[in-house]
C-alpha cells in the first residue's frame, strides 16, 4: 500500500468518528426520560414550588394504568410458592411415567437416497439416537449378514426399540 492510501484511510476514520460524536451529542437530549412520579405543587403563600410525593395508592394506580401488575411481597411469594408446587408435581409425574415405561424409545423416518452407503445409513441412525454403535460398526454388521448390496432408495420407519438385526432387515431388503 502506498502511504497516501493509508493516510486517506486514516483521515476517513477520523472523519467518521467526528460525525458519529456530533450525532451522539446532538441527539443526546432527544432521548425519552423516565416518568417522574413526583408532582410539583405551587404554594400560594410563598410562591415556591414544593415536591409532593405520591401515595402508595397513587403509585399503584399509575403502574396499573401503565400495564404493570402490582403485588405485595407476600402475594408475590405466595404465587411463586404455588408455581413451584406445580413444577414439582409435574417433575414427579414425569419421573413416575419414565419409571413405569422404562427406556425412552426414539422413532425416526430415515430416507435412503441414491449413492448412500451402509456407513451413511449407520451415521444417520446414530444421529437419530436409534443405534449406539458408530456408522462404521453398523456397516460391519450389515456386511456380516451379507445384505450390503440390497440397500434401496426409499423411506423407512425405524425406532430404537428394534434390534440391530431387525433394523438391518427393514432397510436392507432382499427382493
Amino acid at each position: 500500500m502506498k502511504p497516501s492510501t493509508i493516510s486517506s484511510f486514516a483521515a476517513g476514520l477520523l472523519l467518521a468518528a467526528a460525525i458519529s460524536s456530533v450525532a451522539y451529542y446532538v441527539t443526546k437530549e432527544d432521548t425519552p426520560k423516565a416518568a417522574e412520579p413526583a408532582t410539583t405543587v405551587v404554594t400560594e403563600d410563598t410562591n415556591t414550588e414544593a415536591v409532593k410525593t405520591p401515595t402508595v395508592e397513587e403509585m399503584e394506580e399509575l403502574l396499573a394504568s401503565s400495564g404493570y401488575v402490582v403485588q405485595t411481597k407476600e402475594e408475590a411469594e405466595k404465587t411463586e410458592t404455588q408455581w413451584q408446587e406445580k413444577v414439582d408435581a409435574a417433575k414427579k409425574s414425569a419421573s413416575e411415567d419414565t419409571e413405569s415405561n422404562g427406556d425412552v424409545v426414539y422413532r425416526t423416518s430415515i430416507y435412503v437416497s441414491n449413492g448412500m452407503t451402509s456407513i451413511d445409513v449407520g451415521n444417520a441412525l446414530k444421529d437419530a439416537d436409534i443405534i449406539k454403535m458408530s456408522g462404521f460398526e453398523f456397516s460391519k454388521e450389515v456386511e456380516k449378514k451379507g445384505v450390503e448390496k440390497y440397500l434401496k432408495p426409499g423411506s423407512y420407519k425405524i425406532d430404537s426399540s428394534m434390534s440391530t438385526n431387525k433394523i438391518i432387515s427393514t432397510i436392507f431388503q432382499k427382493q
